[in-house]
């Protein structure tokens, strides 16, 4: 095809007046400046280190796991407890009611005092909230 024939001959580019290609012009320049000032900024920003101070005081305790409410899956992520002594965790609490303290714990089949004294850092016995506590 020749070039005399092609269907933009002698139109304007994107049919624009010299008004709104400046206009293009400078709105494409803006978002390329929005661009380059965020990449600065976090180039000059966010290269530095972190520092972790000790202060135990700030840091959370980390949660224990209640034995008189969790449920079978959550007492074998414990040390020590598999499925097994899970379910029978969960027998003992059904048929003689919540764990008053580690004792109680102690009376449940597979569970010895090393166990407990694997377990006690990671697990608590709290009372069950009643109905309309």
């Amino acid at each position: 095809m020749s070039m005399d024939r092609l269907p933009f001959t002698g139109t304007r580019w994107f049919s624009l007046s010299g008004r709104e290609l400046l206009s293009l012009a400078a709105g494409v320049g803006l978002v390329v400046a929005g661009i380059a000032l965020a990449r600065g900024v976090e180039w000059a920003w966010g290269r530095g280190e972190i520092t972790v101070t000790e202060a135990p005081d700030v840091l959370p305790t980390p949660a224990r796991l209640n034995l008189n409410t969790a449920a079978a899956h959550e007492l074998e992520l414990l040390p020590g407890i598999g499925p097994s002594t899970a379910r029978a965790i969960m027998w003992h609490r059904a048929h003689y009611g919540p764990f008053a303290d580690w004792d109680d714990v102690l009376k449940v089949p597979g569970i010895g005092p090393r166990t407990v004294e694997e377990i006690r850092p990671h697990a608590m016995c709290a009372p069950v909230p009643q109905d309309g506590d």
